[in-house]
C-alpha cells in the first residue's frame, strides 16, 4: 500500500506516509511520540539526527536484514527475521482478521509496540478503509518490588510458590483484588500487613454476624425496624449502588472492596449496639443476611469463595456440615462467655466472678 519501503535488505514502516493516507499514528501514547521527536531535534546540532536507513525517527522495521548469529529466513529482500512488532499483528490478523475486539498486555507494551501493531494492522487494511483495528486496550499494571518492575531480566521476581511461603491462596487473591488492575502494585512488607487486616476484618465481620443470627434463634419478636435498622438498610443500598458503580468503571475491585469494608464498619457500629445486657432490642436477622449476602456476593465475584455467606466462620475450604455444626456450639458459648465478662466488668463484679465465666465456659464449650 506504499507504507513501508526497503533500505540495506531491510523493511521499515513509513509514519511519515502513513499519516499522510489519513491515519493516527501513536494514539495510544501520542506523549512519547512527541517525545521521540523531541529527541531527533535536540539532538540535531550534534549530528545525532535521523540517520542509518531509517528515513525518520519513529520509522521501525518490518523485516531486518540478517545479521551474523542470528537466526534468518529467506525473503524477497534476502536473509533476515521479522521486526519485533510484526510478530503479533500477523498472527492475529490471520486468527481474528480485521477488527480485534479487546487487546491486553503490560502497560509498557503501549508505545511503542501497541502502538506500531495499530499502524501495521491499519496500513495493511488501508484499503478496506480500517481506521481502528483494535477497539479495546487493557494495559495491566506491573508488580513493583523496591521501586522496579519485576522481572525476569532484573532477576527481581518472586514466583508464586515463593508468594505462597508468606501468602495463603486467599491472602494473594485478596492482594490483587486490593489494587486496580491497571495500576502499578509495590509487593513488600507493606501490601503484607495491608492483606491481612482487612482479611481478619472480614473474617471478624462473618464471626460476628454467625455469632448474631444464632442468638436470634428461637426468639419470638417482631420485625419492626427502628433508627438504627433504618441507617443499616440505607448503607446497604448505598454499598450496593457504589459497588455496581465500581465493576463498571473499568473492573475497580478496589474501589468496590472499600465499599464493602465501609458496610461492614456500619454494619459492626449496628452490632455493637445490640450487644450486653444494655442492648434494648436485639438485631434483626433479615438485615443483617442482607448485609452479608451482599458483602459475601462482592467477593465470590472476586474469586474469594472462603468468604461466601453460606460458609460464615470458617477458615477454609474443608469444612463440611459435621464442622459446622460443632463450630455452631462454640460460638454460641463464646458469645455468652463475651457477654457475662462484659456485664460484670461494668458492675464492678469482684475476680471470682470472672473466674466462674472461664469455668462455664470450658465445661459448656469443650463438653
Amino acid at each position: 500500500n506504499g507504507l513501508g519501503y526497503e533500505a540495506g535488505g531491510s523493511v521499515y514502516f513509513d509514519t511519515q506516509a502513513f499519516t499522510k493516507a489519513g491515519h493516527s499514528y501513536g494514539k495510544l501514547n501520542p506523549w512519547a511520540v512527541g517525545s521521540s521527536l523531541s529527541e531527533v531535534s535536540e539532538n540535531a546540532n550534534e549530528g545525532d539526527g535521523v540517520s542509518g536507513e531509517k528515513r525518520h525517527k519513529c520509522d521501525f522495521a518490518l523485516w531486518k536484514a540478517a545479521k551474523p548469529g542470528e537466526p534468518t529466513w529467506d525473503s524477497p529482500w534476502g536473509k533476515g527475521r521479522p521486526g519485533w512488532h510484526i510478530e503479533c499483528s500477523a498472527m492475529a490478523s490471520s486468527i481474528i482478521g480485521q477488527t480485534v475486539d479487546i487487546h491486553s498486555g503490560g502497560e509498557d507494551l503501549r508505545f511503542p509496540h501497541h502502538d506500531n501493531e495499530l499502524a501495521q494492522a491499519e496500513a495493511y487494511y488501508h484499503c478496506q478503509g480500517c481506521q481502528q483495528w483494535v477497539n479495546y486496550f487493557l494495559h495491566s499494571g506491573h508488580l513493583g518490588i523496591e521501586g522496579l518492575k519485576m522481572s525476569t531480566s532484573l532477576k527481581n521476581f518472586v514466583t508464586i510458590k515463593e508468594s505462597l511461603e508468606v501468602f495463603t491462596p486467599r491472602q494473594l487473591r485478596l492482594m490483587m483484588a486490593l489494587n486496580s488492575w491497571d495500576r502499578r502494585m509495590a509487593y513488600g512488607p507493606q501490601l503484607q500487613d495491608e492483606v491481612k487486616t482487612k482479611e481478619s476484618q472480614l473474617k471478624n465481620f462473618f464471626a460476628n454476624v454467625d455469632v448474631a443470627l444464632r442468638k436470634t434463634e428461637g426468639q419470638d419478636h417482631a420485625e419492626k425496624w427502628h433508627a438504627e435498622e433504618l441507617a443499616l438498610s440505607e448503607a446497604c443500598r448505598l454499598a450496593a449502588a457504589a459497588i455496581d458503580a465500581a465493576f463498571l468503571d473499568s473492573i475497580d475491585t478496589r474501589a468496590a472492596l472499600n465499599a464493602c469494608f465501609d458496610l461492614i464498619k456500619h454494619s459492626n457500629i449496628y452490632l455493637a449496639g445490640k450487644t450486653g445486657a444494655s442492648a434494648e432490642r436485639p438485631a434483626q436477622p433479615m438485615l443483617l443476611r442482607q448485609v452479608a449476602a451482599l458483602v459475601s456476593k462482592t467477593l465470590s465475584v472476586m474469586g474469594l469463595t472462603p468468604f461466601t455467606f453460606d460458609r460464615i466462620g470458617m477458615d477454609d475450604l474443608g469444612g463440611g456440615a459435621g464442622d459446622d455444626g460443632k463450630l455452631s456450639g462454640v460460638l454460641n458459648a463464646l458469645s455468652q462467655f463475651r457477654d457475662s465478662v462484659r456485664t460484670h466488668a461494668k458492675s464492678g463484679a469482684p475476680s471470682k466472678s470472672f473466674l466462674d465465666c472461664c469455668d462455664g465456659f470450658r465445661d459448656e464449650a469443650f463438653v
